[in-house]
């Protein structure tokens, strides 16, 4: 739920409770929310309700388990890592792409959190050198203006047609649109993948992965494959990266179920 603290609690204490049944719940339950996971609870989510309270506290007690909370970036890019595209890189780096952005960084089967939780935050990071049309101060729901999440997410493309069209599309339709020949839809597409070539070269310089996977609802397009890396030349500091890109493989499921994983280890 997107409105509710207390309906988020119910609908997580309900799903466990489908699951197990009458047995007993063995081990800790793993829980993966959009959220910066620090020691205090979580911060910056895109879900504000989260923000300031406790949910690891208040799950346990209505679960009557341990639960262990974990960064809805991290576990996708952790499940990935061991039963996506690239099983057995030695860094993965993972960029989760929907109506709200995430990510995550596993090195050696590992995953970084970072000291302060924030590892593969790129979401929030401002958008790498942006054209004059693109510093007209769009504001984040994290309350910073020009992150890359207002420039990639799902939600800021069907915007983006909406400016230009006046009629909305979801951005599966503006996909098999561009396949139909719509321009507007194409020139969209033609923008994200040039704003995610930035994106990944910057991640690319900054940390040099084996591999970037790209999961979500924009994960869902094959083309990014062939055109994001086409622009890195122009970005990356070394000619032909090494890096390999991917579309995540895993499913909608994949955060649930690297949670599931993590907490079990």
């Amino acid at each position: 739920p997107d409105d509710s603290y207390r309906a988020c609690l119910q609908t997580i204490a309900s799903l466990v409770g489908q699951h197990v049944g009458n047995n007993t719940i063995k081990g800790s339950v793993g829980v993966a929310i959009p959220a910066v996971i620090r020691e205090q609870g979580p911060t910056n989510s895109a879900l504000p309700y989260l923000n300031g309270k406790n949910p690891q506290q208040d799950l346990q007690a209505a679960l009557g388990c341990p639960i262990r909370l974990y960064s809805y970036g991290t576990c996708f890019t952790y499940y990935e890592a061991f039963h996506g595209a690239v099983v057995g890189a030695n860094s993965l780096f993972g960029m989760h792409i929907d109506t709200h952005c995430t990510g995550g960084l596993v090195v050696n089967g590992v995953c970084m959190d970072g000291n302060n939780g924030i590892a593969g935050n790129w979401a929030h990071l401002p958008l790498p050198a942006p054209v004059p049309y693109e510093t007209d101060g769009r504001t984040c729901w994290c309350g910073r203006t020009g992150c890359m999440e207002s420039f990639v997410s799902a939600a800021s493309l069907e915007k983006d047609y909406v400016n230009i069209t006046g009629n909305h599309l979801a951005i599966d339709a503006i996909a098999a649109a561009a396949k139909d020949s719509d321009i507007v839809a194409e020139n969209v597409l033609q923008v994200l993948e040039d704003r995610l070539g930035r994106a990944t070269a910057a991640i690319i310089t900054l940390l040099d992965p084996d591999v970037i996977i790209i999961g979500g609802r924009i994960g869902q397009m094959e083309r990014l494959i062939s055109n994001v890396p086409r622009k890195w030349p122009g970005y990356v500091t070394v000619q032909r990266p090494k890096t390999q890109l991917f579309l995540a493989k895993t499913g909608p499921h994949a955060a649930a179920a690297g949670a599931a994983m993590l907490a079990s280890g």
